[in-house]
Protein backbone atom coordinates (compact mmCIF):
# COMPACT_ATOMS: atom_id res chain seq x y z
CA UNK A 1 0.00 0.00 0.00
CA UNK A 2 1.14 3.78 -1.02
CA UNK A 3 -0.35 6.87 0.18
CA UNK A 4 -1.51 8.82 -2.24
CA UNK A 5 -0.84 12.37 -2.01
CA UNK A 6 -3.97 14.45 -1.53
CA UNK A 7 -4.88 16.95 -4.43
CA UNK A 8 -6.52 20.30 -3.12
CA UNK A 9 -9.53 21.61 -5.09
CA UNK A 10 -8.99 25.13 -4.56
CA UNK A 11 -6.42 27.22 -6.64
CA UNK A 12 -5.53 29.70 -4.14
CA UNK A 13 -4.65 32.37 -6.41
CA UNK A 14 -3.78 31.09 -9.84
CA UNK A 15 -5.97 30.31 -12.48
CA UNK A 16 -7.65 26.79 -12.85
CA UNK A 17 -6.40 24.66 -15.25
CA UNK A 18 -7.91 22.60 -18.18
CA UNK A 19 -7.24 19.52 -16.07
CA UNK A 20 -8.83 20.95 -13.09
CA UNK A 21 -12.21 21.70 -14.88
CA UNK A 22 -13.77 19.28 -12.57
CA UNK A 23 -13.27 21.98 -9.85
CA UNK A 24 -14.34 24.72 -11.90
CA UNK A 25 -18.10 26.11 -10.34
CA UNK A 26 -20.20 28.54 -10.78
CA UNK A 27 -20.00 29.42 -14.33
CA UNK A 28 -21.89 27.35 -16.26
CA UNK A 29 -24.36 29.50 -17.73
CA UNK A 30 -21.18 32.23 -18.85
CA UNK A 31 -19.53 28.47 -20.44
CA UNK A 32 -22.48 28.26 -22.47
CA UNK A 33 -22.85 31.82 -23.66
CA UNK A 34 -19.23 32.51 -24.57
CA UNK A 35 -19.48 29.05 -25.96
CA UNK A 36 -22.49 30.11 -28.58
CA UNK A 37 -20.81 33.78 -29.24
CA UNK A 38 -17.46 31.95 -30.35
CA UNK A 39 -19.02 29.30 -32.54
CA UNK A 40 -21.04 32.25 -34.12
CA UNK A 41 -18.15 34.91 -34.60
CA UNK A 42 -14.92 32.93 -34.73
CA UNK A 43 -14.26 35.72 -32.44
CA UNK A 44 -14.52 36.44 -28.72
CA UNK A 45 -12.85 39.39 -26.60
CA UNK A 46 -13.30 38.27 -23.04
CA UNK A 47 -13.48 41.26 -20.60
CA UNK A 48 -13.79 41.83 -16.90
CA UNK A 49 -12.21 43.31 -13.83
CA UNK A 50 -9.21 41.70 -12.57
CA UNK A 51 -9.82 39.03 -10.14
CA UNK A 52 -12.87 37.56 -11.85
CA UNK A 53 -11.45 34.53 -13.50
CA UNK A 54 -11.32 35.24 -17.12
CA UNK A 55 -8.47 32.88 -17.88
CA UNK A 56 -9.95 30.20 -16.04
CA UNK A 57 -13.36 30.52 -18.09
CA UNK A 58 -11.31 29.87 -20.89
CA UNK A 59 -8.99 27.20 -19.58
CA UNK A 60 -11.42 25.07 -17.65
CA UNK A 61 -14.52 26.36 -19.23
CA UNK A 62 -14.57 26.86 -22.88
CA UNK A 63 -11.84 24.08 -23.82
CA UNK A 64 -13.46 21.41 -21.63
CA UNK A 65 -16.43 22.03 -23.09
CA UNK A 66 -15.60 22.25 -26.74
CA UNK A 67 -13.53 18.58 -26.35
CA UNK A 68 -16.46 16.93 -25.01
CA UNK A 69 -18.41 17.81 -27.74
CA UNK A 70 -20.45 20.71 -26.86
CA UNK A 71 -19.14 23.24 -29.39
CA UNK A 72 -20.25 22.70 -32.74
CA UNK A 73 -17.83 22.97 -35.27
CA UNK A 74 -16.54 21.27 -37.94
CA UNK A 75 -14.01 18.82 -36.53
CA UNK A 76 -14.53 16.73 -33.35
CA UNK A 77 -10.59 17.36 -32.09
CA UNK A 78 -9.13 20.79 -31.31
CA UNK A 79 -5.98 22.08 -30.95
CA UNK A 80 -5.39 25.12 -28.41
CA UNK A 81 -2.09 27.10 -29.27
CA UNK A 82 -2.32 30.15 -26.65
CA UNK A 83 0.41 32.66 -25.55
CA UNK A 84 1.09 35.80 -23.61
CA UNK A 85 2.17 38.82 -25.09
CA UNK A 86 4.85 39.84 -22.54
CA UNK A 87 7.71 41.36 -24.21
CA UNK A 88 7.78 39.56 -27.25
CA UNK A 89 4.56 39.62 -28.87
CA UNK A 90 5.34 38.06 -32.29
CA UNK A 91 7.84 35.22 -30.63
CA UNK A 92 5.24 34.19 -28.16
CA UNK A 93 3.09 33.65 -30.78
CA UNK A 94 5.33 31.98 -33.04
CA UNK A 95 6.27 29.70 -29.89
CA UNK A 96 2.75 28.64 -29.52
CA UNK A 97 2.21 28.17 -33.05
CA UNK A 98 5.52 26.22 -33.63
CA UNK A 99 4.80 23.45 -31.23
CA UNK A 100 1.36 22.46 -32.62
CA UNK A 101 2.61 22.09 -36.14
CA UNK A 102 5.80 20.70 -35.90
CA UNK A 103 7.74 23.05 -37.08
CA UNK A 104 10.79 25.41 -36.10
CA UNK A 105 10.06 28.48 -34.18
CA UNK A 106 12.31 30.25 -36.44
CA UNK A 107 10.12 29.30 -38.96
CA UNK A 108 6.75 29.86 -37.77
CA UNK A 109 8.04 33.69 -36.34
CA UNK A 110 9.30 34.21 -39.99
CA UNK A 111 5.77 33.06 -41.27
CA UNK A 112 3.72 34.96 -39.20
CA UNK A 113 5.35 38.41 -40.34
CA UNK A 114 5.13 37.50 -43.69
CA UNK A 115 1.60 38.77 -44.06
CA UNK A 116 -1.58 38.94 -42.09
CA UNK A 117 -3.28 35.64 -43.80
CA UNK A 118 -0.62 33.42 -42.73
CA UNK A 119 -2.05 32.07 -39.60
CA UNK A 120 -5.06 30.72 -41.73
CA UNK A 121 -2.11 29.66 -44.56
CA UNK A 122 -0.04 27.49 -42.06
CA UNK A 123 -3.54 25.69 -40.99
CA UNK A 124 -5.05 25.29 -43.98
CA UNK A 125 -1.95 23.64 -45.48
CA UNK A 126 -1.51 21.71 -42.00
CA UNK A 127 -2.94 17.79 -41.83
CA UNK A 128 -5.68 19.79 -39.19
CA UNK A 129 -7.63 21.08 -41.82
CA UNK A 130 -9.75 18.67 -44.63
CA UNK A 131 -11.57 20.80 -47.23
CA UNK A 132 -14.42 18.36 -48.38
CA UNK A 133 -14.50 20.94 -51.79
CA UNK A 134 -10.89 20.21 -52.87
CA UNK A 135 -9.71 17.68 -55.25
CA UNK A 136 -7.40 16.04 -52.47
CA UNK A 137 -10.51 15.09 -50.57
CA UNK A 138 -12.27 13.80 -53.82
CA UNK A 139 -9.04 11.44 -55.16
CA UNK A 140 -9.04 10.04 -51.72
CA UNK A 141 -10.23 6.20 -50.83
CA UNK A 142 -12.62 5.59 -48.56
CA UNK A 143 -9.58 4.52 -46.24
CA UNK A 144 -7.58 7.38 -46.68
CA UNK A 145 -10.67 9.87 -46.26
CA UNK A 146 -11.20 8.07 -42.47
CA UNK A 147 -7.45 9.11 -41.58
CA UNK A 148 -7.58 12.60 -42.94
CA UNK A 149 -10.49 13.08 -40.90
CA UNK A 150 -9.16 11.34 -37.72
CA UNK A 151 -6.16 13.71 -37.78
CA UNK A 152 -8.09 16.97 -39.07
CA UNK A 153 -9.25 19.15 -35.88
CA UNK A 154 -10.14 22.96 -35.17
CA UNK A 155 -7.74 25.66 -34.46
CA UNK A 156 -8.04 27.85 -31.23
CA UNK A 157 -5.52 30.41 -31.07
CA UNK A 158 -5.51 32.23 -27.07
CA UNK A 159 -4.50 35.39 -26.74
CA UNK A 160 -4.32 35.34 -22.84
CA UNK A 161 -4.19 38.58 -20.96
CA UNK A 162 -4.48 41.14 -23.56
CA UNK A 163 -3.74 44.01 -21.51
CA UNK A 164 -0.23 43.15 -21.88
CA UNK A 165 0.00 44.90 -25.33
CA UNK A 166 -0.66 48.09 -23.24
CA UNK A 167 1.61 47.42 -19.70
CA UNK A 168 4.92 46.48 -21.26
CA UNK A 169 6.58 50.00 -22.74
CA UNK A 170 8.38 47.14 -25.34
CA UNK A 171 4.60 46.70 -26.91
CA UNK A 172 3.19 50.47 -26.01
CA UNK A 173 4.56 53.31 -25.60
CA UNK A 174 3.79 57.40 -25.43
CA UNK A 175 0.16 55.91 -26.65
CA UNK A 176 1.47 54.10 -29.32
CA UNK A 177 1.52 50.03 -30.31
CA UNK A 178 5.05 48.79 -31.54
CA UNK A 179 5.47 47.21 -34.79
CA UNK A 180 5.61 43.67 -33.23
CA UNK A 181 2.29 44.65 -31.40
CA UNK A 182 0.14 45.68 -34.60
CA UNK A 183 1.53 42.35 -36.48
CA UNK A 184 -0.18 40.20 -33.98
CA UNK A 185 -3.31 42.16 -33.04
CA UNK A 186 -3.35 42.32 -37.15
CA UNK A 187 -2.96 38.73 -37.21
CA UNK A 188 -5.41 38.00 -35.06
CA UNK A 189 -7.88 40.09 -36.42
CA UNK A 190 -7.44 38.82 -40.00
CA UNK A 191 -7.73 35.11 -38.88
CA UNK A 192 -10.88 35.59 -37.77
CA UNK A 193 -12.21 37.69 -40.18
CA UNK A 194 -10.94 35.09 -42.80
CA UNK A 195 -12.26 32.23 -40.48
CA UNK A 196 -15.90 33.46 -40.62
CA UNK A 197 -15.70 34.80 -44.05
CA UNK A 198 -14.82 31.21 -45.91
CA UNK A 199 -16.20 29.16 -42.70
CA UNK A 200 -12.79 27.55 -41.87
CA UNK A 201 -12.80 26.04 -38.24
CA UNK A 202 -10.06 28.00 -36.32
CA UNK A 203 -11.21 30.46 -33.94
CA UNK A 204 -9.50 33.34 -31.61
CA UNK A 205 -10.39 34.32 -28.41
CA UNK A 206 -8.58 37.28 -25.99
CA UNK A 207 -8.91 38.07 -22.49
CA UNK A 208 -8.20 41.48 -21.08
CA UNK A 209 -9.26 43.18 -18.20
CA UNK A 210 -11.70 45.44 -18.75
CA UNK A 211 -10.62 48.79 -17.86
CA UNK A 212 -7.90 48.71 -20.61
CA UNK A 213 -10.63 48.70 -23.30
CA UNK A 214 -10.20 52.29 -24.19
CA UNK A 215 -6.09 51.61 -24.90
CA UNK A 216 -7.65 49.10 -28.04
CA UNK A 217 -8.25 52.36 -30.49
CA UNK A 218 -4.62 52.17 -30.88
CA UNK A 219 -5.55 49.32 -32.41
CA UNK A 220 -7.15 50.07 -36.38
CA UNK A 221 -9.99 47.64 -36.98
CA UNK A 222 -9.79 46.34 -32.95
CA UNK A 223 -12.40 48.23 -31.26
CA UNK A 224 -14.91 47.28 -34.34
CA UNK A 225 -14.12 43.89 -33.23
CA UNK A 226 -14.97 44.61 -30.25
CA UNK A 227 -18.21 46.13 -30.36
CA UNK A 228 -18.89 42.88 -32.61
CA UNK A 229 -17.98 40.22 -30.42
CA UNK A 230 -17.14 40.80 -26.53
CA UNK A 231 -18.55 38.92 -23.18
CA UNK A 232 -18.18 40.89 -20.47
CA UNK A 233 -17.43 38.42 -17.10
CA UNK A 234 -20.29 39.04 -14.21
CA UNK A 235 -19.95 39.03 -10.80
CA UNK A 236 -21.01 35.45 -8.90
CA UNK A 237 -23.94 35.55 -7.29
CA UNK A 238 -24.22 34.56 -3.71
CA UNK A 239 -25.26 30.95 -5.33
CA UNK A 240 -23.40 30.74 -7.30
CA UNK A 241 -20.49 31.49 -4.76
CA UNK A 242 -21.94 28.98 -3.11
CA UNK A 243 -20.95 26.15 -5.60
CA UNK A 244 -17.37 27.90 -5.52
CA UNK A 245 -17.05 26.77 -1.55
CA UNK A 246 -18.82 23.79 -1.40
CA UNK A 247 -18.87 21.43 -4.49
CA UNK A 248 -15.11 20.89 -5.26
CA UNK A 249 -14.98 19.69 -1.80
CA UNK A 250 -17.49 17.20 -2.17
CA UNK A 251 -16.18 16.30 -5.59
CA UNK A 252 -12.72 15.57 -4.16
CA UNK A 253 -13.73 13.41 -1.15
CA UNK A 254 -13.33 16.52 0.94
CA UNK A 255 -15.84 17.46 3.59
CA UNK A 256 -16.60 21.26 4.51
CA UNK A 257 -19.07 22.17 7.30
CA UNK A 258 -22.09 24.21 6.35
CA UNK A 259 -21.46 26.91 9.18
CA UNK A 260 -18.06 27.26 7.36
CA UNK A 261 -19.69 27.69 4.06
CA UNK A 262 -22.22 30.14 5.50
CA UNK A 263 -19.53 31.70 7.13
CA UNK A 264 -17.36 32.51 4.10
CA UNK A 265 -20.42 33.73 2.17
CA UNK A 266 -21.20 36.29 5.01
CA UNK A 267 -17.48 37.61 5.22
CA UNK A 268 -17.42 38.27 1.11
CA UNK A 269 -17.54 41.98 0.47
CA UNK A 270 -18.05 43.93 -2.21
CA UNK A 271 -15.49 45.27 -4.77
CA UNK A 272 -12.25 43.38 -6.60
CA UNK A 273 -10.91 40.71 -5.81
CA UNK A 274 -13.94 38.49 -4.26
CA UNK A 275 -12.71 35.44 -5.53
CA UNK A 276 -8.96 35.13 -5.67
CA UNK A 277 -9.81 36.37 -1.76
CA UNK A 278 -11.75 33.49 -1.70
CA UNK A 279 -10.16 30.73 -3.48
CA UNK A 280 -6.58 31.76 -1.45
CA UNK A 281 -8.92 31.49 1.75
CA UNK A 282 -9.95 28.21 1.06
CA UNK A 283 -6.97 26.63 -0.10
CA UNK A 284 -5.02 27.35 3.32
CA UNK A 285 -8.11 26.31 5.24
CA UNK A 286 -7.66 23.36 3.12
CA UNK A 287 -3.82 22.79 4.05
CA UNK A 288 -5.16 23.94 7.54
CA UNK A 289 -7.33 20.99 7.59
CA UNK A 290 -4.51 18.31 7.54
CA UNK A 291 -4.15 18.63 3.83
CA UNK A 292 -8.65 18.33 3.73
CA UNK A 293 -7.95 14.67 5.91
CA UNK A 294 -10.49 16.89 8.58
CA UNK A 295 -13.52 18.19 8.15
CA UNK A 296 -12.67 22.13 6.82
CA UNK A 297 -14.75 24.00 9.15
CA UNK A 298 -14.45 27.13 11.75
CA UNK A 299 -11.28 26.56 13.57
CA UNK A 300 -9.19 26.37 10.11
CA UNK A 301 -10.56 29.38 9.25
CA UNK A 302 -9.66 31.08 12.41
CA UNK A 303 -6.21 29.28 12.35
CA UNK A 304 -5.09 31.47 8.64
CA UNK A 305 -6.84 34.71 10.47
CA UNK A 306 -9.90 34.91 8.44
CA UNK A 307 -12.32 35.05 11.93
CA UNK A 308 -11.67 35.71 15.65
CA UNK A 309 -11.44 32.91 17.95
CA UNK A 310 -13.53 34.70 20.34
CA UNK A 311 -15.99 34.03 17.64
CA UNK A 312 -15.67 30.44 17.33
CA UNK A 313 -17.50 27.47 19.54
CA UNK A 314 -16.42 27.57 23.04
CA UNK A 315 -14.78 23.70 22.18
CA UNK A 316 -13.14 24.77 19.68
CA UNK A 317 -12.02 28.47 21.43
CA UNK A 318 -9.95 25.94 23.81
CA UNK A 319 -8.39 23.76 20.47
CA UNK A 320 -7.68 27.29 19.07
CA UNK A 321 -5.55 28.65 22.39
CA UNK A 322 -3.90 25.62 22.61
CA UNK A 323 -2.04 25.71 19.45
CA UNK A 324 -1.74 29.71 19.14
CA UNK A 325 -0.04 29.56 22.27
CA UNK A 326 3.11 27.34 20.89
CA UNK A 327 3.28 29.93 17.79
CA UNK A 328 6.41 32.31 18.09
CA UNK A 329 6.00 35.47 19.14
CA UNK A 330 5.98 37.66 16.20
CA UNK A 331 3.33 35.02 14.42
CA UNK A 332 0.60 36.02 16.98
CA UNK A 333 0.77 39.86 16.29
CA UNK A 334 -1.42 38.63 12.79
CA UNK A 335 -4.07 37.68 14.96
CA UNK A 336 -4.82 41.23 16.71
CA UNK A 337 -6.88 41.66 13.27
CA UNK A 338 -8.44 38.87 11.46
CA UNK A 339 -10.93 38.72 8.46
CA UNK A 340 -11.23 37.09 4.86
CA UNK A 341 -9.37 39.93 3.46
CA UNK A 342 -6.75 39.74 5.45
CA UNK A 343 -6.24 35.99 4.96
CA UNK A 344 -3.55 36.70 2.08
CA UNK A 345 -1.94 39.80 3.95
CA UNK A 346 -1.16 36.91 6.78
CA UNK A 347 0.15 34.41 4.61
CA UNK A 348 2.44 36.46 2.41
CA UNK A 349 3.66 38.30 5.36
CA UNK A 350 4.90 35.20 6.97
CA UNK A 351 6.67 33.76 4.33
CA UNK A 352 8.83 36.98 4.44
CA UNK A 353 9.41 37.06 7.87
CA UNK A 354 10.32 33.73 7.47
CA UNK A 355 12.09 33.30 4.57
CA UNK A 356 15.96 33.86 5.68
CA UNK A 357 15.39 31.58 8.31
CA UNK A 358 14.13 28.95 5.76
CA UNK A 359 16.65 29.88 3.57
CA UNK A 360 19.49 29.64 5.89
CA UNK A 361 18.58 26.08 7.35
CA UNK A 362 18.53 24.85 3.34
CA UNK A 363 21.31 26.57 2.02
CA UNK A 364 23.96 26.49 5.04
CA UNK A 365 27.29 26.52 3.06
CA UNK A 366 25.68 29.96 1.35
CA UNK A 367 24.97 32.12 3.78
CA UNK A 368 23.85 35.45 3.83
CA UNK A 369 22.55 38.12 6.56
CA UNK A 370 18.61 38.23 7.61
CA UNK A 371 18.99 41.93 5.87
CA UNK A 372 20.35 41.10 2.55
CA UNK A 373 17.27 38.46 2.37
CA UNK A 374 14.85 40.74 2.74
CA UNK A 375 16.39 43.03 0.57
CA UNK A 376 16.54 40.46 -2.03
CA UNK A 377 12.85 39.99 -1.54
CA UNK A 378 11.97 43.16 -1.77
CA UNK A 379 13.74 44.47 -4.85
CA UNK A 380 12.40 41.30 -6.46
CA UNK A 381 8.79 41.97 -5.57
CA UNK A 382 9.71 45.72 -6.56
CA UNK A 383 10.68 44.48 -9.78
CA UNK A 384 7.72 42.28 -10.27
CA UNK A 385 4.88 44.80 -9.77
CA UNK A 386 4.37 48.50 -11.27
CA UNK A 387 1.91 50.99 -11.28
CA UNK A 388 0.46 51.96 -14.85
CA UNK A 389 -2.04 54.81 -15.13
CA UNK A 390 -2.54 54.29 -10.91
CA UNK A 391 -2.80 50.84 -11.61
CA UNK A 392 -1.06 47.76 -10.18
CA UNK A 393 -0.13 45.72 -12.31
CA UNK A 394 2.50 42.56 -13.26
CA UNK A 395 5.70 42.71 -14.33
CA UNK A 396 7.67 39.95 -15.82
CA UNK A 397 11.36 39.76 -15.49
CA UNK A 398 13.65 37.78 -16.01
CA UNK A 399 16.08 36.02 -12.61
CA UNK A 400 18.95 37.12 -14.29
CA UNK A 401 18.03 40.68 -14.47
CA UNK A 402 16.18 40.93 -11.05
CA UNK A 403 19.97 40.03 -9.63
CA UNK A 404 21.28 42.56 -11.63
CA UNK A 405 19.12 45.00 -9.94
CA UNK A 406 19.51 43.92 -6.88
CA UNK A 407 23.29 44.13 -7.33
CA UNK A 408 25.02 43.22 -4.27
CA UNK A 409 28.49 42.03 -4.20
CA UNK A 410 27.90 38.05 -3.25
CA UNK A 411 24.54 37.64 -4.09
CA UNK A 412 23.94 35.27 -7.21
CA UNK A 413 21.38 33.99 -9.29
CA UNK A 414 21.71 30.92 -7.64
CA UNK A 415 20.80 33.07 -4.31
CA UNK A 416 18.09 35.20 -4.96
CA UNK A 417 16.32 32.17 -6.37
CA UNK A 418 17.10 29.94 -3.29
CA UNK A 419 15.34 33.03 -1.53
CA UNK A 420 12.41 33.54 -3.61
CA UNK A 421 11.94 29.75 -3.57
CA UNK A 422 9.02 29.77 -0.37
CA UNK A 423 6.98 31.71 -2.42
CA UNK A 424 6.71 29.45 -5.39
CA UNK A 425 6.46 26.46 -3.19
CA UNK A 426 3.10 24.20 -3.57
CA UNK A 427 0.61 25.71 -1.10
CA UNK A 428 2.12 29.24 -1.40
CA UNK A 429 2.18 29.88 -4.83
CA UNK A 430 2.44 33.37 -4.93
CA UNK A 431 5.18 33.33 -7.44
CA UNK A 432 5.89 31.89 -11.05
CA UNK A 433 6.96 29.67 -11.96
CA UNK A 434 5.98 27.16 -9.26
CA UNK A 435 7.65 24.48 -7.54
CA UNK A 436 5.99 20.85 -7.96
CA UNK A 437 7.04 17.40 -6.73
CA UNK A 438 9.39 17.22 -9.22
CA UNK A 439 13.01 18.64 -7.60
CA UNK A 440 14.21 20.46 -11.02
CA UNK A 441 11.56 22.71 -11.22
CA UNK A 442 12.58 24.27 -7.96
CA UNK A 443 15.71 25.18 -9.54
CA UNK A 444 15.71 27.95 -11.98
CA UNK A 445 18.40 28.75 -14.81
CA UNK A 446 19.51 32.96 -15.24
CA UNK A 447 17.00 33.30 -18.42
CA UNK A 448 14.14 32.14 -16.12
CA UNK A 449 11.42 34.60 -16.33
CA UNK A 450 9.26 35.21 -13.32
CA UNK A 451 5.92 36.68 -12.65
CA UNK A 452 3.92 37.37 -9.77
CA UNK A 453 0.80 34.61 -10.12
CA UNK A 454 -1.99 37.35 -9.83
CA UNK A 455 -2.53 41.58 -9.24
CA UNK A 456 -4.90 40.63 -6.43
CA UNK A 457 -1.61 39.88 -4.54
CA UNK A 458 -0.56 43.50 -4.84
CA UNK A 459 -3.93 44.80 -3.91
CA UNK A 460 -3.98 42.64 -0.99
CA UNK A 461 -0.48 42.77 0.54
CA UNK A 462 0.08 46.28 2.63
CA UNK A 463 3.75 45.43 2.32
CA UNK A 464 3.66 44.83 -1.53
CA UNK A 465 1.48 47.98 -2.18
CA UNK A 466 4.08 49.54 -0.44
CA UNK A 467 7.39 48.50 -2.04
CA UNK A 468 4.98 48.88 -5.73
CA UNK A 469 4.39 52.68 -4.51
CA UNK A 470 7.85 53.71 -3.15
CA UNK A 471 9.00 51.64 -7.04
CA UNK A 472 6.92 53.91 -9.00
CA UNK A 473 8.01 57.18 -6.82
CA UNK A 474 11.33 56.09 -7.14
CA UNK A 475 10.53 55.82 -11.05
CA UNK A 476 8.95 59.46 -10.83
CA UNK A 477 11.84 61.21 -9.53
CA UNK A 478 14.35 59.50 -12.43
CA UNK A 479 12.30 60.95 -14.86
CA UNK A 480 12.42 64.50 -13.17
CA UNK A 481 16.67 64.12 -12.73
CA UNK A 482 16.61 62.60 -16.74
CA UNK A 483 15.33 66.04 -17.53
CA UNK A 484 17.12 68.25 -15.63
CA UNK A 485 20.05 65.98 -16.79
CA UNK A 486 19.33 66.57 -20.71
CA UNK A 487 18.89 70.47 -19.81
CA UNK A 488 21.95 70.42 -18.29
CA UNK A 489 23.58 68.80 -21.01
CA UNK A 490 21.62 70.27 -23.83
CA UNK A 491 23.10 73.65 -22.24
CA UNK A 492 26.71 72.97 -23.07
CA UNK A 493 26.75 72.03 -19.62
CA UNK A 494 26.64 75.56 -18.15
CA UNK A 495 26.87 76.92 -14.75
CA UNK A 496 23.30 78.13 -15.16
CA UNK A 497 21.72 74.90 -15.56
CA UNK A 498 23.46 73.63 -12.81
CA UNK A 499 20.87 72.40 -9.73
CA UNK A 500 20.59 74.63 -6.78
CA UNK A 501 21.34 73.19 -3.18
CA UNK A 502 17.55 72.28 -2.63
CA UNK A 503 16.89 70.32 -5.44
CA UNK A 504 20.60 68.82 -5.57
CA UNK A 505 19.72 67.33 -1.93
CA UNK A 506 16.49 65.93 -3.32
CA UNK A 507 18.03 63.93 -5.79
CA UNK A 508 20.81 63.02 -3.57
CA UNK A 509 18.42 61.73 -1.06
CA UNK A 510 16.83 59.71 -3.82
CA UNK A 511 19.74 58.26 -5.74
CA UNK A 512 20.84 57.05 -1.19
CA UNK A 513 17.32 55.46 -0.90
CA UNK A 514 16.95 54.03 -4.65
CA UNK A 515 20.28 52.92 -5.06
CA UNK A 516 20.38 53.04 -9.30
CA UNK A 517 22.36 51.27 -11.34
CA UNK A 518 22.73 50.92 -15.36
CA UNK A 519 19.93 47.67 -14.82
CA UNK A 520 17.53 49.55 -12.88
CA UNK A 521 17.27 52.03 -15.88
CA UNK A 522 16.77 49.72 -18.34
Amino acid sequence: MFDQQAICPYTGLRSFTEEESLYFKGRDQQIDQITSLLEKNKFLMLTGASGEGKSSLIYAGLIPNARAGFFKAQNSNWVVADFRPERSPVRNMAEAISGKFAINPDTAETELRRGYSSLIDLYTSSKFYVDKNGEEWEQASDEEKINMQRSSANLLIIADQFEEFFTNPENYYNEVPSQDSQIVVNLLLETARIALEKNIPVYVVCTMRSDYIGQCSAFRGLPDYIGFSQFFVPRLKRKDLKQVIQEPADLSGNRISQRLVERLLFDLSEGVDQLPILQHALKQIWRAADDGSDEMDLIHYAKVGGMPANELPEEDQKTFLAWYKDLPGFQRSYYKETGLNRVIEIHADLLFKNAWNSYSEKFPDQPISKSKAERIITTAFSCLTKIDNSRAVRNRMSLKEITDIIHSQGITTQIVSNVLKPFREEGNSFVRPFCTDDTDSCELPDDAVLDITHESLIRNWSRLRDWANREYEFYSIYQDFRKQLDRWKNSGKSNNFLLPIGPLSFFENWYENCRPNPSWIR
